[in-house]
């Protein structure tokens, strides 16, 4: 791994660290205020969530050194999603525990969804920055 790689991946381990406090932070913040504009928008917890954990997939497929090959990994995808799905049932069980919150299967779900669909565009913009190099743009 050359010095470029390696501070890219220190910069990709850091977002994924302070990503992952602001969603603990998120998730331990009892009575959490209603935003007007939002709050009328069916399911829009559920979007928040998606988009939150596509973020923390995104950054920890960056930031996980992983053997084999580089670009697209199925594995390395699975992997981070997994390694999410148990940290959204973790934060569910927590959140019970905070006053006024509770726990939702649901959000879960969309925790997951959305860890897979950022793993996969990480993965994907791993094969583009892949390719970019062979061709001599980095």
């Amino acid at each position: 791994m050359n010095g470029s790689e390696d501070r890219s991946r220190r910069r990709a381990r850091s977002a994924a660290f302070f990503w992952g406090l602001f969603l603990f932070a998120l998730t331990s913040w009892p009575r959490p205020p209603r935003v007007p504009i939002l709050s009328g928008i069916p399911n829009v917890d559920k979007a928040t969530h998606f988009l939150l954990y596509a973020v923390e997939a995104f950054f920890l497929y960056q930031a996980v050194r992983w053997a084999g090959r580089e670009g697209v990994s199925l594995t390395r995808v699975l992997a981070i999603v997994g390694a999410l799905a148990v940290w959204g049932v973790a934060d569910e069980v927590h959140q019970s525990w905070i006053p006024g919150r509770w726990m939702e299967g649901e959000d879960v779900a969309a925790d997951v969804a959305g860890a897979g669909i950022g793993a996969v565009m990480a993965s994907l913009a791993s094969r583009v920055r892949k390719r970019a190099r062979q061709l001599g743009y980095r």
